[in-house]
C-alpha cells in the first residue's frame, strides 16, 4: 500500500519558487501558476512511485504502458493529477481548486519538475520500516511515521518517545521530531514465532526476522540458510529472502548507561537516564520528582512512565530451534557418508560441508584446510551445502577424540616453522596465522599489524586452517567467573588465562562482567568478557553482599550465551578460587546425568544448614535447565531481596526440585571450615586474592599431604544427621 501524500513544504527549495515564477499567467486554466501545494503533491507522488506514467513511459520505451493509461498520452498525465487531487481535496492554500484539470502542457511541466526533484533525491522512494528516512521524509510501510533522532538519523517507526531508545544501536537521545506525514493505513501487527509473516513482514520477538519460504509464506527465524530446513514439515526449499528488518533486542550499551532496578545507591535514577538496564523493566514515576526502574508499578505511585520498557535480549538461533522433522532420517546423510546430493545431515549438530568436487561430509564445523581428524592431510574447501541440524555440538574433540597421527609429522611447530603450506599446527591451542604471501606461523593469537620481535613487516593475521583443540574430559565442564571491571580481579583472572589454569583448564569457559573488555590471551586465543545487566547490591541479612539479583542477571547471560548446553556440568567459581578441573571431574562423575547441584560446605551451626557456597557452584546441565525453566517460581515466591546469591540458589533449587548432592571434600574454603592447598581431595581452594598467593596455592596442590584416616567426630555426625537428605 502506498503512503498517504500530504503537503510537505520541505520539498520546495528556493529553486522551486523560481520554477513556479517561470510559469506565465494564462498557462493555467485559472490564470495563475499551479499552487505550491499541488506541485508538492505531484512531486511526492512521483518520488514514492505511486504513479509516474509520463516519465516512466518515456524512460522505458520498450515497456508496456501502465494499466489504465497510454504511454505519453493526456490520459496518463491527467491520471497522475487525479491521484494528486485526491490527496489535496478540500482546497489548496491559494484558493484554487486542486481537482480542476490542468492543461496537458502544464501537467507535463509539473511532471518534469517532479522527475528532476526525484533525481535530486538520488532516485529514492519512501523508506521502509526501520530504515533511515532522513532524506525521503516518508515511509512506505502502512501506519509508519518518519521520526528524527538527530542530524544524522531518522527512522520509520510506529511511535517515538524522546530520549534514549534501549533497542537502538547507540545511547543518543531521540528528538522524535516528525518528518513528513504518517503513511496511510494501519501499522502491521508483527508476527510471533511460528506464524506466517508474509503480510506483516515483521516479527514480535527480539532477534528474529521474517524470512520467505516460498511466495505467499514466510515465518520468523533467528537465521535462515537457503535450501531445505530440517525442522520444517517438508523438504521444500526456502528462498530465505528477508521480508523486513530484524527485530532488535536490548542494545549492549544499556547495561552501562541505564539505571538499575529499585533505588540505586550513588547511581542516577531513571528520571535522569531515561532508561532501565534490566530487560522487562520500565521507569515508573512515584511523583513528579522521583521514579524507579521496576517490572511493575507499586501501588500508590502515579505510575506514569518515562522512556521505553527495556526489551529482552535478542533470541539466538539455538533458543528457537524446532525439533528435527521425521523425514530427515531417511532423506539426509548419516555421519561418514557423502552428503553432496542431499545437502543435509541426519545427526544432531552436523552440517554438510564440501571437501572437493567429488565429496562432501556431515561435520560439526569446518575450517578451510586440512581436517585434523581426517585420514590424511588433504584439504577441505569447507563450503556450506546446507543447514545445521539442531542438537548438541558434534565436534570430535568434544567427544574426547585425539587428532590424527599425521598431525605430529605434517603440521607446523610454534612460531619457528612456516605453516603456509601445512595450514595446521602441532601444539594444542595453536592456530596458523598468515603474515603475508610468503610466511605464516603458529600462535595462540595474532593482532593485525606489527608483531613483537618481528621487525620485518606487518602481519595480516588471516587464519589458515583449523585451530588445534585439546580433547575434552569426562564429564565435560563449562566454567565461568564474574569479575568487576576495576580492582584486582581482572589482573588475577588474566594471569590464570595466560597459563591456561583455573577455569581455563575446563572444556568451555567464560568471563562475565558488567562491561566488555579484554582479559588477555587464553589457551585458545583472546579472552573477552561477556556482559550482563548490573543490579544494585545491598547488605545481606548476615552482613555480606546481598547480590542475589545481580547474579540472577548473570545466570540470564549464561542462558543467552548457551555454552552450558554442550557440557555435563556448569561451574561458577569466584575469581580468587583456585580451581582444579581434573579433580572436579572425579567428584562430579557419580552424579552426571542427574538433575543435581553440589552442597560443598557443612560449617557447623549455619541457620540454613549445609549449603552450596558461592565460591564454587557446581550444577548439572539437567539442573540448570530446570532452573531456567522455573526461575520465575523462585523470583516470585522467595523473600530473596536481602539474600546472597548462593543462598538464593540453594533455596531456589529446593523449591523447584533440583536434587542436592552432599560432597564436603570437593571444596577447601577459608569462609567455610578453612583452606588447605595441600588437601588431597579438594577441587577448589578459596580465597587467594592476589596472583602470587593464587599461583603458590596451585603449586601446593601438586604436592598433596596424605589423606587422614581418622573418622569424623561424633558431634559432626550428629550435626549432619539433622540435615540428611
Amino acid at each position: 500500500m502506498a503512503p498517504k501524500l500530504v503537503e510537505s513544504e520541505a520539498l520546495l527549495t528556493e529553486s522551486d519558487d523560481e520554477r513556479t515564477s517561470e510559469l506565465q499567467p494564462g498557462s493555467h486554466a485559472t490564470g495563475s501558476a499551479p499552487s505550491k501545494r499541488r506541485r508538492t503533491a505531484i512531486a511526492l507522488l512521483f518520488t514514492v512511485a505511486v504513479i509516474g506514467v509520463a516519465v516512466v513511459s518515456r524512460s522505458a520505451s520498450s515497456a508496456d504502458p501502465p494499466h489504465g493509461a497510454a504511454a505519453g498520452s493526456s490520459e496518463g498525465v491527467q491520471l497522475a493529477q487525479q491521484v494528486a487531487c485526491r490527496q489535496l481535496r478540500g482546497g489548496s492554500a491559494d484558493g484554487t481548486d486542486p481537482c480542476e484539470p490542468l492543461p496537458e502542457k502544464d501537467m507535463r511541466r509539473e511532471m518534469n519538475y517532479a522527475e528532476k526533484h526525484h533525481e535530486e533525491m538520488g532516485g529514492e522512494t519512501c523508506s521502509g520500516y526501520g530504515e533511515n528516512c532522513g532524506q525521503t521524509q516518508c515511509c512506505s510501510t502502512p501506519g509508519m511515521q518518519c521520526y528524527k533522532k538527530d542530524s544524522a538519523w531518522a527512522e520509520c517507526r510506529r511511535d517515538c518517545i524522546p530520549g534514549p531508545d534501549p533497542s537502538h544501536a547507540d545511547a543518543g537521545h531521540w528528538s522524535c521530531e516528525t518528518l513528513g506525514a504518517r503513511a496511510q493505513g494501519q501499522a502491521p501487527n508483527c508476527s510471533k514465532l511460528g506464524q506466517d509473516c508474509s503480510s506483516s513482514k515483521c516479527c514480535a520477538d527480539p532477534g528474529l526476522q521474517c524470512f520467505e519460504k516460498v511466495k505467499g509464506f514466510a515465518t520468523c527465524k533467528a537465521e535462515c540458510v537457503a535450501g531445505i530446513d530440517v525442522t520444517d514439515v517438508d523438504a521444500t526449499p526456502w528462498t530465505c529472502n528477508a521480508l523486513g528488518p530484524r527485530t532488535p533486542g536490548v542494545a549492549p550499551w544499556v547495561a552501562e548507561v541505564c539505571s538499575v532496578g529499585g533505588a540505586p545507591i550513588n547511581k542516577p535514577s531513571c528520571f535522569a537516564t531515561g532508561c532501565c538496564a534490566t530487560p522487562g523493566m520500565s521507569c515508573f514515576a512515584q511523583n513528579d520528582f522521583y521514579g524507579e526502574c521496576r517490572a511493575q508499578c507499586p501501588g500508590g505511585w502515579s505510575c506514569k512512565t518515562r522512556g521505553y520498557q527495556t526489551p529482552q535480549p535478542a533470541m539466538q538461533s539455538w533458543q528457537v530451534q524446532g525439533k528435527v522433522a521425521s523425514w530427515v532420517k531417511d532423506k539426509c546423510a548419516a555421519p561418514g557418508t557423502d552428503c553432496s546430493a542431499s545437502k543435509c545431515c541426519s545427526a544432531p549438530g552436523h552440517r554438510c560441508f564440501s571437501k572437493n568436487s567429488s565429496w562432501a561430509e556431515c561435520k560439526g564445523s569446518c575450517a578451510a584446510g586440512p581436517d585434523l581428524y581426517d585420514a590424511d592431510a588433504s584439504e577441505w574447501s569447507c563450503k556450506e551445502l546446507g543447514p545445521l541440524t539442531p542438537g548438541g555440538a558434534a565436534e570430535p574433540w568434544k567427544s574426547g577424540k585425539e587428532v590424527a597421527k599425521w598431525v605430529g609429522s605434517t603440521c607446523s611447530a610454534l612460531g619457528s616453522e612456516s605453516c603456509l603450506e601445512s595450514k595446521c599446527c602441532k601444539q594444542v591451542g595453536q592456530q596458523c596465522y598468515r603474515k603475508n604471501e610468503g610466511w605464516a606461523a603458529c600462535f595462540t593469537s595474532c593482532t593485525p599489524g606489527p608483531m613483537p620481535g618481528d621487525d620485518s613487516g606487518n602481519w595480516t593475521c588471516e587464519t589458515l586452517g583449523p585451530r588445534t583443540h585439546r580433547p575434552w574430559g569426562k564429564p565435560t565442564l563449562y566454567c565461568f567467573v564474574v569479575v568487576q571491571p576495576v580492582g584486582y580481579e581482572p589482573g588475577l583472572v588474566k594471569a590464570q588465562a595466560e597459563q591456561g589454569v583455573g577455569i581455563f583448564g575446563c572444556d568451555e569457559f567464560s568471563v562475565f562482567s558488567t562491561k566488555g573488555f579484554s582479559i588477555g590471551v587464553g589457551p585458545l586465543g583472546p579472552v573477552e568478557t561477556s556482559t550482563f545487566v548490573p543490579a544494585a547490591v545491598v547488605k545481606s541479612k548476615d552482613g555480606t553482599a546481598g547480590n542475589a539479583e545481580l547474579f540472577m542477571h548473570v545466570w540470564n547471560s549464561v542462558h543467552n550465551l548457551g555454552l552450558y548446553q554442550s557440557t555435563d556440568w556448569t561451574i561458577k567459581a569466584d575469581p580468587d578460587a583456585v580451581v582444579l578441573p581434573d579433580r572436579l571431574r572425579n567428584h562430579l562423575r557419580p552424579h552426571t546425568g542427574q538433575s543435581a547441584f553440589m552442597v560443598n560446605c557443612a560449617k557447623p551451626y549455619m541457620p540454613e544448614g549445609p549449603m552450596m557456597f558461592g565460591a564454587l557452584e557446581a550444577i548439572s546441565r539437567q539442573g540448570l535447565e530446570t532452573y531456567f525453566a522455573k526461575a520465575g517460581d523462585c523470583i516470585g515466591g522467595l523473600p530473596w531481596k536481602e539474600w546472597g546469591e548462593d543462598l538464593f540458589l540453594n533455596q531456589c533449587f529446593k523449591k523447584i526440585g533440583v536434587a542436592r548432592k552432599n560432597d564436603f571434600k570437593i571444596y577447601s574454603d577459608g569462609v567455610c571450615t578453612g583452606v588447605d592447598c595441600r588437601d588431597p581431595d579438594a577441587a577448589a581452594f578459596h580465597p587467594k586474592k592476589d596472583v602470587n598467593s593464587w599461583m603458590a596455592c596451585l603449586n601446593e596442590t601438586k604436592h598433596p599431604k596424605p589423606r587422614p584416616s581418622t573418622p569424623a567426630p561424633q558431634w559432626f555426625k550428629d550435626y549432619m544427621d539433622g540435615y540428611a537428605r
